[in-house]
C-alpha cells in the first residue's frame, strides 16, 4: 500500500457520552486522524486483540465512563508492547482526585473536565502531533492553535 493510501491515523476514544464524542469525533476529524470507539461494554481484553490492528498513535478517555472500563483498559495498555509510549489523554470531574491519581499512575495526562471541552481542539492538536496542513493556512475547525 502505498503511502497516500494509508488510512489516517487512528485514535482510540473510550467516550461513550454522545456529547463528547461528536465533539471528539468532528475535532479528530479536522485534523486528519481517525477515531475509533469501541463498542459500549467492550472489555480490556477485547481491545487487547485489536490493538496490533489499530495501532493507535493516541489515546483520549472519559476516566469517569461507565460503559467502559477505562482504568482497565489503560493499564492493558501499559503493559502491552503496542501500548508502549502511547500518548493518552484523560478528563474526569475536578473532584475525582481518585481517578485522576490513577490514571497519571499509569502515564496518562489528566485534565479536569471543564478545561477538556473548553480547550478540545489544542488538547488533541498536542496530543496527535500537531495540525494537518489545512489550504490556506487555516485551523482545523476555526480555532487558533492557542485555543
Amino acid at each position: 500500500m502505498r503511502e497516500s493510501e494509508l488510512p489516517d491515523p487512528a485514535v482510540l476514544v473510550l467516550i461513550s457520552e454522545d456529547f463528547f464524542w461528536e465533539k471528539v469525533e468532528g475535532t479528530l476529524r479536522a485534523l486528519a486522524r481517525r477515531p475509533v470507539r469501541p463498542e459500549p461494554g467492550s472489555s480490556a481484553a477485547r481491545l487487547r486483540e485489536s490493538l496490533a490492528e489499530m495501532r493507535p498513535v493516541a489515546l483520549v478517555a472519559d476516566l469517569e465512563d461507565e460503559d467502559l472500563p477505562v482504568l482497565e483498559i489503560l493499564a492493558v495498555l501499559r503493559e502491552e508492547e503496542a501500548g508502549g509510549g502511547l500518548p493518552v489523554l484523560g478528563y474526569c470531574s475536578h473532584q475525582r482526585r481518585d481517578l485522576q491519581q490513577a490514571a497519571e499512575g499509569l502515564g496518562a495526562q489528566v485534565v479536569p473536565r471543564s478545561t477538556f471541552a473548553a480547550n478540545l481542539v489544542r488538547l488533541l492538536m498536542e496530543l496527535t502531533g500537531g495540525p494537518p496542513v489545512a489550504p490556506g493556512g487555516a485551523s482545523p475547525a476555526g480555532e487558533d492553535a492557542a485555543g
